[in-house]
Protein backbone atom coordinates (compact mmCIF):
# COMPACT_ATOMS: atom_id res chain seq x y z
CA UNK A 1 0.00 0.00 0.00
CA UNK A 2 1.53 3.18 -1.00
CA UNK A 3 2.53 6.11 1.60
CA UNK A 4 2.90 9.55 -0.61
CA UNK A 5 5.70 11.97 0.33
CA UNK A 6 6.60 9.43 3.47
CA UNK A 7 9.59 8.04 4.28
CA UNK A 8 8.99 4.90 4.69
CA UNK A 9 6.79 4.77 0.76
CA UNK A 10 4.88 1.59 1.52
CA UNK A 11 3.11 -0.69 3.82
CA UNK A 12 3.02 -4.40 3.92
CA UNK A 13 -0.33 -5.51 4.00
CA UNK A 14 -1.70 -9.32 4.72
CA UNK A 15 -4.57 -11.12 4.27
CA UNK A 16 -5.38 -14.22 5.85
CA UNK A 17 -7.87 -15.81 3.15
CA UNK A 18 -10.76 -18.24 4.68
CA UNK A 19 -13.77 -19.88 3.44
CA UNK A 20 -16.44 -17.82 5.62
CA UNK A 21 -14.07 -14.81 7.24
CA UNK A 22 -10.79 -13.11 5.87
CA UNK A 23 -8.13 -11.69 7.87
CA UNK A 24 -6.58 -8.45 7.14
CA UNK A 25 -3.31 -7.50 8.85
CA UNK A 26 -3.07 -3.68 8.75
CA UNK A 27 -4.20 -0.85 6.43
CA UNK A 28 -2.39 2.12 5.29
CA UNK A 29 -3.16 5.70 5.86
CA UNK A 30 -6.73 7.23 5.42
CA UNK A 31 -6.05 8.71 2.02
CA UNK A 32 -7.49 7.98 -1.43
CA UNK A 33 -4.32 6.42 -2.72
CA UNK A 34 -3.94 3.83 0.53
CA UNK A 35 -7.83 2.92 -0.13
CA UNK A 36 -7.68 2.42 -3.92
CA UNK A 37 -4.44 0.24 -3.81
CA UNK A 38 -5.69 -1.68 -0.88
CA UNK A 39 -9.69 -1.81 -2.38
CA UNK A 40 -7.78 -3.00 -5.48
CA UNK A 41 -5.90 -5.37 -4.35
CA UNK A 42 -8.62 -7.11 -1.99
CA UNK A 43 -10.97 -7.47 -5.65
CA UNK A 44 -8.21 -8.86 -7.16
CA UNK A 45 -7.67 -11.53 -4.31
CA UNK A 46 -11.74 -12.13 -4.54
CA UNK A 47 -11.66 -11.23 -1.19
CA UNK A 48 -15.21 -9.28 -0.62
CA UNK A 49 -15.28 -6.00 1.83
CA UNK A 50 -18.05 -7.66 3.55
CA UNK A 51 -15.79 -10.46 4.78
CA UNK A 52 -13.27 -9.25 6.39
CA UNK A 53 -12.13 -8.16 9.55
CA UNK A 54 -8.52 -6.56 10.69
CA UNK A 55 -6.02 -6.95 13.05
CA UNK A 56 -4.52 -3.90 13.79
CA UNK A 57 -0.79 -4.18 14.89
CA UNK A 58 -0.49 -0.51 16.81
CA UNK A 59 -1.78 2.81 16.62
CA UNK A 60 0.29 4.33 13.90
CA UNK A 61 -2.15 5.69 11.40
CA UNK A 62 -0.13 4.12 8.35
CA UNK A 63 -1.54 0.75 10.14
CA UNK A 64 -4.56 1.59 11.22
CA UNK A 65 -5.47 4.82 9.08
CA UNK A 66 -7.89 3.37 6.91
CA UNK A 67 -9.89 0.92 9.50
CA UNK A 68 -13.13 2.95 9.83
CA UNK A 69 -13.60 2.77 6.47
CA UNK A 70 -12.75 0.09 4.92
CA UNK A 71 -15.34 -2.75 6.57
CA UNK A 72 -18.17 -2.84 4.52
CA UNK A 73 -19.80 -5.13 7.17
CA UNK A 74 -21.47 -3.68 10.79
CA UNK A 75 -20.44 -6.49 12.56
CA UNK A 76 -16.81 -6.65 11.64
CA UNK A 77 -14.34 -7.31 13.83
CA UNK A 78 -11.27 -4.97 14.68
CA UNK A 79 -8.83 -6.69 16.72
CA UNK A 80 -6.10 -4.41 18.63
CA UNK A 81 -4.28 -3.91 21.73
CA UNK A 82 -6.63 -2.47 24.41
CA UNK A 83 -4.10 0.73 25.22
CA UNK A 84 -3.14 1.22 21.76
CA UNK A 85 -7.01 1.40 21.07
CA UNK A 86 -7.29 4.30 23.07
CA UNK A 87 -4.42 6.04 21.74
CA UNK A 88 -5.58 5.54 18.23
CA UNK A 89 -9.60 7.09 19.14
CA UNK A 90 -7.95 9.58 20.95
CA UNK A 91 -5.54 10.57 17.44
CA UNK A 92 -9.73 10.77 15.95
CA UNK A 93 -10.27 13.75 18.27
CA UNK A 94 -8.47 16.73 17.18
CA UNK A 95 -7.16 19.91 19.02
CA UNK A 96 -8.07 18.22 22.74
CA UNK A 97 -5.78 15.77 21.90
CA UNK A 98 -3.33 16.66 19.78
CA UNK A 99 -2.88 19.94 21.89
CA UNK A 100 -1.39 18.34 24.39
CA UNK A 101 0.27 15.34 22.71
CA UNK A 102 2.62 17.56 21.00
CA UNK A 103 2.91 20.42 23.55
CA UNK A 104 4.45 17.66 26.08
CA UNK A 105 7.71 17.82 23.86
CA UNK A 106 8.52 21.76 24.37
CA UNK A 107 10.63 21.16 27.47
CA UNK A 108 12.44 18.74 25.52
CA UNK A 109 13.79 21.20 22.98
CA UNK A 110 10.85 21.57 20.38
CA UNK A 111 9.94 25.05 19.53
CA UNK A 112 6.72 26.70 20.05
CA UNK A 113 7.04 27.06 16.13
CA UNK A 114 7.36 23.62 15.01
CA UNK A 115 4.93 22.47 17.27
CA UNK A 116 2.40 24.57 15.59
CA UNK A 117 3.28 23.29 12.08
CA UNK A 118 2.87 20.19 13.63
CA UNK A 119 -0.32 20.73 14.69
CA UNK A 120 -1.43 20.37 10.90
CA UNK A 121 1.56 18.46 9.45
CA UNK A 122 1.76 15.38 12.00
CA UNK A 123 0.75 12.51 9.92
CA UNK A 124 -0.66 11.06 12.53
CA UNK A 125 -3.04 14.30 12.57
CA UNK A 126 -3.94 14.00 8.66
CA UNK A 127 -4.53 10.61 7.94
CA UNK A 128 -5.85 9.04 11.21
CA UNK A 129 -9.45 7.20 10.94
CA UNK A 130 -11.98 9.17 9.93
CA UNK A 131 -13.47 7.99 13.39
CA UNK A 132 -13.60 6.23 16.55
CA UNK A 133 -13.75 2.23 15.91
CA UNK A 134 -14.56 -0.57 18.76
CA UNK A 135 -12.24 -2.85 18.92
CA UNK A 136 -11.74 -6.82 20.44
CA UNK A 137 -8.91 -6.59 22.90
CA UNK A 138 -6.43 -8.88 22.50
CA UNK A 139 -3.77 -9.89 24.54
CA UNK A 140 -0.71 -12.41 24.86
CA UNK A 141 -1.84 -15.78 24.34
CA UNK A 142 -4.87 -15.37 22.00
CA UNK A 143 -5.47 -17.45 18.86
CA UNK A 144 -7.16 -16.02 16.13
CA UNK A 145 -8.29 -18.35 13.67
CA UNK A 146 -8.94 -17.45 10.13
CA UNK A 147 -8.36 -20.07 6.80
CA UNK A 148 -7.36 -23.26 8.49
CA UNK A 149 -4.79 -21.55 10.47
CA UNK A 150 -3.85 -20.58 14.12
CA UNK A 151 -2.90 -17.17 15.15
CA UNK A 152 -1.01 -16.39 17.63
CA UNK A 153 -1.03 -13.21 19.29
CA UNK A 154 2.03 -11.95 21.18
CA UNK A 155 2.01 -8.70 23.03
CA UNK A 156 5.25 -6.83 21.82
CA UNK A 157 5.57 -3.51 22.99
CA UNK A 158 8.32 -1.03 21.97
CA UNK A 159 7.36 0.96 19.09
CA UNK A 160 3.92 1.91 20.58
CA UNK A 161 2.91 0.72 24.19
CA UNK A 162 0.78 -1.47 23.14
CA UNK A 163 2.09 -3.36 19.96
CA UNK A 164 1.20 -6.58 19.15
CA UNK A 165 2.04 -9.11 16.55
CA UNK A 166 0.57 -12.60 14.75
CA UNK A 167 2.49 -15.95 15.11
CA UNK A 168 1.57 -18.78 13.17
CA UNK A 169 3.30 -22.22 14.38
CA UNK A 170 2.46 -24.53 11.46
CA UNK A 171 3.99 -22.30 9.32
CA UNK A 172 6.72 -20.86 11.67
CA UNK A 173 5.63 -17.39 10.36
CA UNK A 174 5.84 -14.16 12.04
CA UNK A 175 3.80 -11.03 11.28
CA UNK A 176 5.90 -8.62 12.83
CA UNK A 177 4.32 -5.33 12.35
CA UNK A 178 7.14 -2.24 12.84
CA UNK A 179 8.75 -4.87 16.09
CA UNK A 180 11.28 -5.66 12.78
CA UNK A 181 11.83 -4.68 9.90
CA UNK A 182 14.13 -5.94 7.12
CA UNK A 183 15.79 -2.93 5.47
CA UNK A 184 15.58 0.30 7.56
CA UNK A 185 15.00 0.53 12.00
CA UNK A 186 11.35 0.89 13.75
CA UNK A 187 11.64 4.01 15.17
CA UNK A 188 11.40 3.63 18.84
CA UNK A 189 9.92 7.00 20.47
CA UNK A 190 8.73 7.86 24.07
CA UNK A 191 5.60 7.70 25.20
CA UNK A 192 3.56 9.19 28.58
CA UNK A 193 3.01 6.65 31.67
CA UNK A 194 5.35 3.99 29.33
CA UNK A 195 8.54 4.21 30.97
CA UNK A 196 11.73 2.93 29.22
CA UNK A 197 10.30 2.07 25.60
CA UNK A 198 13.44 1.35 24.24
CA UNK A 199 14.42 -1.13 27.18
CA UNK A 200 11.15 -2.35 26.34
CA UNK A 201 11.92 -2.47 22.73
CA UNK A 202 14.92 -4.27 23.04
CA UNK A 203 13.43 -6.91 25.48
CA UNK A 204 10.96 -8.18 23.06
CA UNK A 205 13.52 -8.53 20.51
CA UNK A 206 15.00 -11.17 22.63
CA UNK A 207 12.14 -12.47 22.97
CA UNK A 208 11.65 -13.30 19.84
CA UNK A 209 14.94 -14.45 19.30
CA UNK A 210 13.91 -17.49 21.29
CA UNK A 211 11.37 -18.77 18.51
CA UNK A 212 11.07 -20.96 15.85
CA UNK A 213 10.57 -18.32 12.76
CA UNK A 214 11.27 -19.56 9.23
CA UNK A 215 9.50 -15.84 7.66
CA UNK A 216 8.91 -13.18 8.83
CA UNK A 217 6.31 -10.99 7.43
CA UNK A 218 7.07 -7.26 8.42
CA UNK A 219 5.30 -3.71 8.15
CA UNK A 220 7.23 -2.34 6.10
CA UNK A 221 9.70 -3.16 3.14
CA UNK A 222 11.34 -6.49 2.29
CA UNK A 223 10.78 -10.28 3.82
CA UNK A 224 13.18 -11.04 6.30
CA UNK A 225 14.23 -15.12 6.14
CA UNK A 226 16.90 -14.94 8.59
CA UNK A 227 15.18 -13.60 11.58
CA UNK A 228 17.53 -13.81 14.14
CA UNK A 229 20.58 -12.85 12.29
CA UNK A 230 18.25 -9.15 11.81
CA UNK A 231 17.83 -9.07 15.72
CA UNK A 232 20.91 -8.86 15.90
CA UNK A 233 21.46 -6.04 13.43
CA UNK A 234 18.94 -4.02 15.50
CA UNK A 235 20.46 -4.33 18.79
CA UNK A 236 23.87 -3.74 17.32
CA UNK A 237 22.23 -0.75 15.77
CA UNK A 238 20.83 0.77 19.04
CA UNK A 239 23.94 0.03 20.73
CA UNK A 240 25.97 2.28 18.66
CA UNK A 241 23.00 4.79 18.74
CA UNK A 242 23.22 4.53 22.71
CA UNK A 243 27.48 5.32 22.50
CA UNK A 244 26.82 7.89 20.34
CA UNK A 245 24.05 9.74 22.63
CA UNK A 246 26.87 8.48 26.16
CA UNK A 247 29.60 10.55 23.48
CA UNK A 248 26.67 13.72 22.69
CA UNK A 249 26.03 13.94 26.84
CA UNK A 250 29.80 13.43 27.88
CA UNK A 251 30.49 16.76 26.29
CA UNK A 252 27.87 18.36 28.61
CA UNK A 253 24.33 17.96 29.26
CA UNK A 254 21.50 18.20 26.81
CA UNK A 255 17.76 18.47 25.94
CA UNK A 256 16.41 15.78 23.52
CA UNK A 257 16.42 18.42 20.82
CA UNK A 258 20.01 19.12 21.31
CA UNK A 259 20.66 15.68 21.17
CA UNK A 260 18.98 14.53 18.13
CA UNK A 261 20.38 17.37 15.82
CA UNK A 262 24.11 16.21 17.05
CA UNK A 263 23.21 12.44 16.08
CA UNK A 264 23.88 10.40 12.83
CA UNK A 265 20.37 9.74 10.47
CA UNK A 266 20.18 7.94 7.44
CA UNK A 267 18.53 10.73 6.18
CA UNK A 268 19.41 12.91 2.15
CA UNK A 269 19.69 15.97 4.43
CA UNK A 270 23.22 17.38 4.69
CA UNK A 271 22.45 19.49 7.61
CA UNK A 272 20.10 19.15 11.06
CA UNK A 273 18.23 22.69 9.96
CA UNK A 274 17.68 20.98 6.67
CA UNK A 275 15.23 18.18 8.04
CA UNK A 276 11.79 18.82 7.57
CA UNK A 277 9.66 19.45 10.59
CA UNK A 278 8.15 16.13 11.45
CA UNK A 279 11.63 14.63 10.75
CA UNK A 280 12.88 16.75 13.75
CA UNK A 281 10.06 15.40 15.32
CA UNK A 282 10.58 11.66 15.29
CA UNK A 283 14.25 11.99 15.45
CA UNK A 284 13.83 14.03 18.75
CA UNK A 285 11.34 11.31 20.18
CA UNK A 286 13.91 8.75 19.01
CA UNK A 287 16.70 10.44 20.77
CA UNK A 288 14.65 10.85 23.77
CA UNK A 289 14.24 6.90 24.03
CA UNK A 290 17.09 6.63 23.90
CA UNK A 291 18.37 8.82 26.88
CA UNK A 292 15.49 7.60 28.90
CA UNK A 293 16.91 4.18 28.54
CA UNK A 294 20.46 5.36 29.64
CA UNK A 295 18.37 7.10 32.79
CA UNK A 296 16.90 3.70 33.36
CA UNK A 297 20.33 2.25 33.11
CA UNK A 298 21.79 4.31 35.93
CA UNK A 299 24.16 6.04 33.40
CA UNK A 300 22.61 9.18 32.94
CA UNK A 301 20.47 11.49 34.93
CA UNK A 302 17.44 14.25 34.22
CA UNK A 303 16.76 17.91 35.78
CA UNK A 304 14.54 20.87 34.98
CA UNK A 305 16.48 23.77 34.29
CA UNK A 306 14.47 27.05 33.20
CA UNK A 307 11.22 24.86 32.00
CA UNK A 308 13.63 22.64 30.03
CA UNK A 309 14.34 19.08 30.60
CA UNK A 310 18.58 18.09 30.45
CA UNK A 311 20.09 15.30 30.23
CA UNK A 312 23.57 14.72 31.79
CA UNK A 313 26.03 12.02 31.99
CA UNK A 314 26.59 10.38 35.44
CA UNK A 315 30.09 10.13 36.62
Amino acid sequence: VPLPKNPLRMLNSYLIRGKERHLLVDTGFNRPECFDALTGALRELGAERGKIDLFLTHLHADHCGLAADLPEDPAAKFYCSERDTVAMNNTTRGPSFWDGFLLRMLPHGVSEQQIEHLTTSHPARRFCPSHEISTTPVNDGDVLHYGGYALQVLSTPGHTPGHVSLYEPGLKAFFSGDLILGDITPNIATWENFPDALGTYLNNLERIRGMDISLTLPGHRSLIEDTGKRIDQLQKHHAARLNEVRKILDEGAATAYQTAARMTWDMRYDTWEEFPIPQQWFATCEALSHLEHLVALGEAAQATEKNMILFSRKS
